[in-house]
């Protein structure tokens, strides 16, 4: 990809438009497991068996805690997949608008200079603390 200013904006110009018709997405992962039942009997008790399943569980995180839901082969999990997979497209479509616009800003490097010299001028001195008031009952 060339790093010229014209081509790079023009390559932002589409990622955007991407990203604004990104459909249905959701945060999370999907696993595939299988299970022994624990029943003695049971042809999963035996050495290689692979176990009952597949069973697939969806994860992610809600205010800090992991919220698992477990489902079956069927259209939840069809749907679950196609909308986990978009997100991990919009990710991906997210870190490459981010490493252009990098590019992009180091192109333009005077104004970057008149920003950083603006920004040391209009600093003034803070103004003396005060001493903490003392709290006698």
């Amino acid at each position: 990809m060339p790093d010229d200013l014209i081509s790079l904006e023009a390559t932002r110009r589409k990622l955007l438009d991407k990203l604004a018709t990104t459909g249905d997405m959701r945060q999370g992962s999907i696993t595939e497991a299988f299970r022994q039942c624990g029943k003695k009997e049971c042809a999963c008790a035996r050495p290689r068996h692979p176990g009952h399943g597949p069973y697939f569980a969806f994860t992610r995180k809600v205010n800090g805690k992991t919220k698992t839901l477990q489902l079956r082969r069927g259209p939840a999990l069809d749907n679950l997949e196609r909308e986990v997979s978009t997100y991990k497209g919009f990710r991906e479509d997210c870190e490459q608008l981010l490493e252009i616009n990098e590019k992009i800003c180091g192109l333009r490097p005077a104004a970057s200079a008149a920003f950083d010299l603006e920004k040391k001028r209009s600093r003034s001195p803070s103004p003396p603390r005060s001493p903490p008031k003392s709290t006698s009952s």
